[in-house]
C-alpha cells in the first residue's frame, strides 16, 4: 500500500475516532527487535504519540506477550491501557492485575526455568533465558547458528513443559513456556473493544501471535489489520493484513497520520 493509501486509511479511521480501539504489539512494532529483549524500547516518538491518541479514539492499549509492567515502564502514556502475558495482566488504577490461574502456575514456572537453565541443549547453544514470571522464554536471536539449535531447542523446550505441564508457543526465534491458560490476543483485543464501546478495531503486530486479535478486526469489521513487515515477518501475518507497513518506523508513521 502507497504512502497516499495508508494516509487515506487513517483518515477513514481517524473521522469516527470515537468508535476506533487501538490495539498495538510492542516488540518488532512500536520497538525495534533487538538481541537483548531486556534491552527492548519503543521507538523514538512513538510513545509521546499514544497519549493524544487515547485523547482521541476508544481505546488505546498495549497488548503483548511481555509482562504488563514491562509494557507500562518503557511505554508509559496517560490514558493507554496495557494488557500482559496476552491479556492476562493489566495495570490497573497503577496495580497490575493478574489471572489467578496464572498465580497459582508460578511455581511451576519456576521449576521449568531451573530445568531450562541446566538442559544441555540451552547450555551448549548460549541460549538466552528470560524470566517472565508467570512464563518463561528461550531465545535464540543471539545464538551463532540459531538454525542449527532450532531442534534442540524445541525438543528440551517440549520437554520441559510437559515435565511441569506447561505450553510451549513458538514465535520468531523463540520458545516461551507458559501456563495451560486459554488467552490470546484475540481474547484481549476483544475485551478492550467491548469495554471501550468501540464498534472497529485498528491491530498492528508483526507475528503470528497477532493474527487472532486480526481475526476480531476482521469480525467487527471498518478497521484495518496492519502488519508491520520485517525480513523476519510471517507470510501468514502478511497476506492476513489490510495494510503492511514496514518496521516500527511505518507503524509511527500510521499512528501520526490517525492523529491528523
Amino acid at each position: 500500500m502507497t504512502a497516499g493509501a495508508m494516509a487515506a486509511e487513517a483518515a477513514r479511521l481517524a473521522e469516527r475516532a470515537a468508535e476506533v480501539a487501538i490495539c498495538l504489539d510492542f516488540d518488532g512494532t512500536i520497538a525495534p527487535i533487538v538481541e537483548d529483549p531486556a534491552a527492548a524500547r519503543p521507538l523514538a516518538g512513538v510513545v509521546d504519540l499514544l497519549g493524544p491518541l487515547a485523547d482521541r479514539y476508544a481505546a488505546v492499549a498495549l497488548v503483548s506477550g511481555r509482562p504488563a509492567t514491562y509494557l507500562a515502564s518503557h511505554a508509559a502514556a496517560p490514558g493507554v491501557r496495557y494488557l500482559g502475558m496476552y491479556g492476562l495482566e493489566e495495570i490497573v488504577s497503577g496495580r497490575v492485575q493478574v489471572d489467578q490461574r496464572l498465580e497459582a502456575a508460578r511455581p511451576a514456572v519456576e521449576a521449568a526455568r531451573r530445568d531450562l537453565a541446566v538442559d544441555p541443549a540451552v547450555t551448549a547453544s548460549g541460549a538466552h533465558l528470560e524470566d517472565k514470571r508467570y512464563a518463561v522464554a528461550v531465545h535464540t536471536r543471539r545464538v551463532a547458528d540459531p538454525g542449527r539449535w532450532a531442534g534442540p531447542i524445541d525438543a528440551a523446550a517440549t520437554r520441559v513443559a510437559a515435565a511441569n505441564d506447561l505450553e510451549v508457543v513458538p514465535g520468531r526465534l523463540v520458545w516461551e513456556l507458559r501456563p495451560q491458560v486459554r488467552s490470546d490476543k484475540g481474547d484481549a483485543v476483544r475485551r478492550v473493544v467491548a469495554e471501550s464501546g468501540a464498534r472497529h478495531l485498528l491491530v498492528a503486530g508483526d507475528d503470528l501471535g497477532d493474527l487472532p486479535a486480526f481475526a476480531v478486526a476482521e469480525a467487527l469489521g471498518g478497521g484495518l489489520r496492519v502488519a508491520v513487515r520485517s525480513d523476519e515477518a510471517p507470510a501468514e501475518l502478511l497476506d492476513a493484513a489490510d495494510l503492511v507497513v514496514d518496521g516500527p518506523q511505518g507503524a509511527r508513521e500510521l499512528l501520526e497520520h490517525l492523529l491528523g
